[in-house]
This record gives structure tokens, sequence and C-alpha cells, in this order.
């Protein structure tokens, strides 16, 4: 045992050379000299300790730095979640379970003082509230969506087994039913997605549920408001019936919408608010650098190794404690030099890897065979793989500015040509209205012609009536004259016999006359006797001078009654000739007025097609003012739908130039001057890609 004391202890000056000790060590004990061995290893892992708590300590806020990925998780789900999206939800609240649990673990950490840490954990507190509401909303929407095109095939198919007389009258109606639908789909939608005011969409939804409970009431004869004409057609009555359990469907469906409408914009307001929580939490908080997390990592492994070849180094020493002394001093000397290169090459290596820390990614770490390489070359493909990253965020990022800039040209454009579009169909609309009453007017004046030209035929037939009854009272006068005429001319020959007998009396009284004056005579002649007789003769003799004053009397008006009978005549002969005359006249005015009645019937003809015609073109132009207002909504959704994609692409684009101006963390190769950040960077593109797809859902939106 003698023997390897002091070569042990000769061999201790070159071990504790190395380190600056120069105290003689021949005379130790192996006992001794293992207990100094012990020592030292002890203080190795004890300065190991401390180095790693230094290290923690100067790196801990990064070990309590912010999770990072929960909190976009949040705020990517909440998109998804204000959308009625049920397992968005879910994840939704395990997330914000999780943030909480953190923020209660680590009270000490800088993020959980941040207000705006606590209003995005009230906000999703105020989304996870609406639940309910949300998750109503959501499946209303894709109810509506799937409903939607049923409702409009069935509406198509009831369109086309309508008989031919109807389809013309209801074209219209089936028409504007199909945009009201389409228009109740767009609404229940923006209402879930708060693309429009709760309220105004909250209206619409029910005008427009209403208008098509109105169509299909009409055409079931429930209802008179629209003055449908009632289906009852088995090919008809069939798709009308499917049609009006389909609307029952949709009917309950934007009912729960419309109820769970007040609850979502406080939800959908929380969502913004945490989006923008999410990233400008995410941009401020702190994190841990890629050398405190390397240090971190193989810390532990460090000090294992470093303890484990402490203790094996301490038993080979117990073991080979009576080795001889060049073994002892060879192995010393090894252990030293391996020491200082381990040493060595992590210094070199912590100093490649400082300026990694300040985002730099032209760092190359140097490989070696020493215990760093792999380190090194796995911090190279780390370096590598984040360059890559960079280079195609940044790129992403040019092309979406500039992708964002065209589209939102083109957007505007669209907006610009909406908006000139809807004038021109409101000032289309109105001249269509103009017409229709235009159109109308002529119609009421056509009737009114018609009833003036039936009411010309009713006094065209009236006054043939007349000319016919004065054809006849003119032939019944005419054979009154000729029969009075008659009478007249026989009246003449009895005034011409009455003039005979006359002067049959008048020669009778003239005999008389004579008579008595013979007697007379022959009385005188009697003388005394005869005196008697003479006084009878006298009175006889006045008898007849009166009687001859009387025939001549008579006589004179005899003559008088002729001459009037023979001129009454003529007179009646003239008026016979007038009365012919007349009746041919009348004859005459009688076949013009037939004329007139059959001119009348035909104007009044003419003039009830024309009434029919102007009839049929005012209710054309009314489908046209119906249709141009049908028009006018879907023109008017339009610019509505293209406002809101104008909205969203100027979003993008701030969006887009928010990524670009956060490129100030990491220096690529070729481009030093170029830096961004890798979290953010990420952040902003995820949030690009969601707002890229509400900007092609909206497009979508505005082009149906």
């Amino acid at each position: 045992m003698a023997g390897p004391e002091p070569a042990f202890g000769a061999g201790e000056p070159g071990v504790r050379g190395g380190r600056g000790m120069s105290a003689p060590l021949a005379t130790v004990r192996p006992p001794t000299a293992l207990a100094v061995l012990l020592t030292v290893a002890a203080v190795l892992l004890i300065g190991s300790g401390v180095s790693f708590y230094l290290v923690q300590a100067r790196f801990a806020p990064g070990a309590r730095a912010l999770p990072v990925e929960a909190l976009y998780n949040l705020a990517l789900d909440a998109g998804a979640a204000v959308a009625g999206d049920a397992a968005a939800l879910t994840r939704f609240q395990q997330h914000q379970k999780a943030l909480e649990e953190v923020a209660a673990r680590e009270p000490a950490a800088p993020f959980t003082s941040d207000a705006r840490f606590t209003r995005l954990l009230n906000n999703a507190v105020a989304v996870l509230r609406a639940r309910g509401a949300l998750a109503d909303a959501g499946s209303a929407a894709r109810e509506t969506a799937a409903l939607v095109p049923r409702l409009l095939t069935e509406s198509g198919a009831l369109g086309a087994s309508l008989p031919a007389p109807l389809a013309p009258a209801v074209s219209a109606t089936l028409e504007r039913f199909e945009a009201r639908a389409q228009r109740l789909e767009l609404d229940v939608t923006a209402l879930t997605q708060g693309a429009a005011d709760p309220g105004q969409a909250a209206q619409r939804i029910a005008e427009s549920s209403d208008y098509l409970g109105q169509v299909i009431s009409g055409f079931a004869g429930a209802s008179s408001a629209l003055a449908l004409p009632r289906v009852t057609q088995p090919e008809a009555a069939k798709h009308l019936k499917a049609l009006d359990a389909v609307y029952t469907e949709l009917s309950a469906t934007v009912h729960r919408a419309v109820a769970a409408a007040p609850a979502l914009p406080a939800a959908q307001t929380a969502a913004r608010a945490i989006a923008m929580d999410a990233r400008d939490i995410a941009a401020a908080a702190p994190s841990a650098t890629p050398v405190a997390a390397g240090l971190l990592t193989w810390a532990p492994l460090l000090l294992l190794v470093a303890g484990l070849g402490l203790l094996l180094a301490a038993l080979l020493a117990a073991q080979r404690m009576r080795g001889a002394v060049e073994r002892q001093r060879v192995s010393a000397d090894a252990q030293r030099r391996e020491s200082d290169r381990n040493q060595q090459a992590i210094l070199r290596l912590l100093d490649e890897l400082s300026s990694l820390a300040d985002g730099d990614l032209t760092v190359q770490a140097t490989v070696t065979e020493d215990i760093t390489g792999a380190i090194a070359d796995s911090i190279n493909y780390a370096v590598d793989a984040l360059r890559g990253l960079v280079t195609t965020i940044n790129g992403s990022a040019i092309q979406l500015e500039s992708a964002t800039r065209q589209t939102q040209a083109l957007s505007q454009h669209l907006a610009r040509a909406s908006g000139a579009q809807s004038k021109q169909i409101a000032s289309a609309t109105e001249s269509a209205a103009s017409m229709a009453g235009s159109v109308e007017e002529v119609s009421g004046n056509a009737e009114r012609a018609a009833d003036v030209a039936r009411h010309s035929v009713e006094v065209a037939h009236k006054g043939g009536d007349a000319v016919r009854r004065t054809i006849d009272g003119m032939n019944a006068i005419r054979e009154t004259i000729q029969e009075t005429s008659k009478r007249i001319k026989r009246l003449g020959e009895s005034s011409q016999e009455i003039g005979n007998i006359v002067e049959l009396i008048n020669d009778i009284a003239e005999q008389t006359n004579i008579l008595a004056l013979n007697a007379s005579i022959q009385s005188s002649m009697a003388g005394e006797a005869g005196r008697g007789f003479a006084v009878v003769a006298d009175e006889v003799q006045r008898l007849a001078e009166r009687a001859a004053n009387s025939t001549k009397q008579i006589e004179v008006l005899v003559r008088t009654i002729q001459t009037d009978t023979n001129e009454a005549v003529v007179s009646m002969e003239r008026s016979t000739t007038d009365v012919v005359g007349g009746a041919l006249l009348a004859e005459n005015a009688g076949a013009a007025l037939e004329e007139i009645e059959q001119v009348s019937n035909q104007i009044a003809s003419l003039v009830q097609n024309i009434s029919g015609s102007a009839r049929q073109q005012t209710h054309a132009a009314q489908n046209i003012a119906r249709n141009m207002q049908a028009l006018k909504e879907i023109s008017a959704q339009t610019a509505e739908s293209t406002n809101a994609t104008s909205a969203a692409i100027a979003k993008l684009a701030e969006l887009s130039a928010g990524l670009r101006k956060s490129a100030t963390g990491f220096r690529l190769p070729g481009n030093p001057d170029e830096r961004l950040v890798s979290s953010s960077a990420v952040r902003r593109v995820e949030d690009a890609t969601l707002t890229t797809a509400k900007v092609r859902q909206i497009s979508a939106l505005g082009g149906s």
C-alpha cells in the first residue's frame, strides 16, 4: 500500500496546476486525495447548480411568458364561435379556461396585470354567455342555406305546372317570390355573421317571410291581399303543398334566428375585441430568446453529464488510486484538456448565437466534433427553417398587400358601378310606373270611348226606329189624305147635286111666283068674290120670292163650297205628293241610319278591341313595374354586399400593411435591413387567411 500513495501524490500537482494551485501533494495519502477529489466534484456540482440558477433567473420571464398558442387559438376560434360553430365554441371555451388557469398559476407574470388581458378574458366570458343564442343563430343560418334552394326549386316547379293562361299573370309574382327568398337567406347570413344591423336585418327578414307566406296563401285561396288566382290543378296543387311545407320549416328557422338576434351584437363585438387584444398582447408580450431556450433545454443534460462524469472520475480515481502515477497524470491532463475544449466550445457557441437573440438569421453556428456539435447542428437546422418561414411570410405579405390593393380597387369600382346601376334601375322603375299610369289612363279612355260607341249604336238604333215609325206615320197620313181627298170630291159632287136641286127649287119658285101673279090677276078680275083668294095669292107670291131669295143664297153657298172643295182637292193632291216625297226622304234617312248603326257597331267593336289591348298593356306595364321594383331591391342588396366587401377588403389591406409594418424582428441573408417578428408575422398571415375567407364569402353573397 505504501507504493501507490506516493505515486498518486506525485501526480496531483499537475492536476492542480491547471487551476493555478502550486501546493505540493507528495505527502498526501490516498484517502486524503479521494476526499479532495470528491470535494472538487461537489464544488463543481454546486457551481453548476449556481450557474443553472443564474440562467433561470436571467431568463425566468421567458419561462413565464404568455402562452401565445392558447391566445392565438382563442382569437382564431372566436370568429367561428360567433358564427355558431359548435366545435369552435367548445374549443373556444377550452382555450378560455386554459388562459384563466395560466393566469391563476402565474399571478406574478407581467401579462396578468395587463388591462388588455383582463378585457380579453371578460370578452371571452361575454361570448360564452351568448353561447345558446350563437348556436341557435348558426344552426338557423345553415338550415336557411339548405331550405332556400328547396324553396326555389318548388316555386319553379309550381310556376312550370300552372296552366298557360295563368303563367303570364303570376310569373312576376313568382320571380319576386324567388328574389325575396334569396334576400331572406342573405339577411339571415348577414345577421349571424354580424355584417348587418340586427334590427334592420330582423325587420327585412320578417317582411320577406311575411311576403312569402302571403304568396303561398294567395295561391291556396286563403288570402286575397295579392289578388293571386287560386291553384286548383292537381299537379300545381301538389307542388304548392310541398312549397308550403318547406316554407313552414323555413319560417320556424328564421324566427329562431330573429329570436337569437338581440344577443348577437354583444358577442360579435366581444369577438372582434378579442382578436384585436390578442394581437396587441402577443406583439407586446416578452418571450424567451432562442439562446435561453437552448440553455434551459441543455442545462439539465449538461449538469447530468458533468455530475456523472465527476462521479465516474471519482470512482475511477478510487479504483485506480493505486495505479501508476503516469496514468493518473495523463488522465488528469486529458480531462483538463477535454474540459477546456468543452468550455471553449460552449463559449464559442454562445458567442455565435448571441446575435440570434436580436433576430439575426444570418448566424451560422460552427459544427465541430465537440460536445456542442450536435447542439450547433440542431440550431442551424432550426435557423434554416425559421429563415425559410420568415422569407415565405415576407413574400406572402408583399403579394397579399398587392393583391389587396387590386381587389380593393376592383371592389370600389364595383361599388360605383352598383350605385350607377341602382340609379338607372330607379329611373327605369319610375319610367315604367309612369308608363303604367299612362297606359292605364289610355285604357280608361278606351273603355269610355267604347261606352260612347255603344251609346251611339243605341242612339242610331233608336233613330232608325224613329225613322221607321215616321215612315209608317207618313204612309198613314198619305192614306188619310187620300181618303179625305176622296170624301172632299164626294162633297163637291154632293154640292153639285145640291146646286141642281136649288136650280129646280128656283124654277119652282119662279113658276109659283108666276102662278101667284096669275092668281092675283084672276082674283082682281073676280072682284069682291076673289078678294080672299088674292090674299092667299099674295102670300104665295111672297113665299115664292123668299124661296127664290133662299135658293140664290144656297146657290152662292154651293158655288163657294164647290170652289173651296176644288181648292181642298188640289191642296190634298199636293199634300199627298209632299207626303210621298217625305216618305221617300224618311226611307232614305232610315237607310242612312242603318248604315250609321252598322258603322257604329264596327266602331264599338274596334274600340272594344282597343280597350282590351289597353288593359293587356296595363297589366304588362304593371308587371314590368313590379319586375323593375324587384330588380331595384336586388340591386340594392348587391350594393350593400359590395360595400361590405369593400370594407372587408379595406380591413384586409390594413392587416397586410400591419404585417409589413411588423417586419422588425429578423434579418435575412442578402437583405440585412429587412426585419420581421416571427410570432406576430404568423399571426398576421392567419388573420389575413381568415379575412380572405370572409371576403370570398361576402363576394359570393354579393354575386348572388
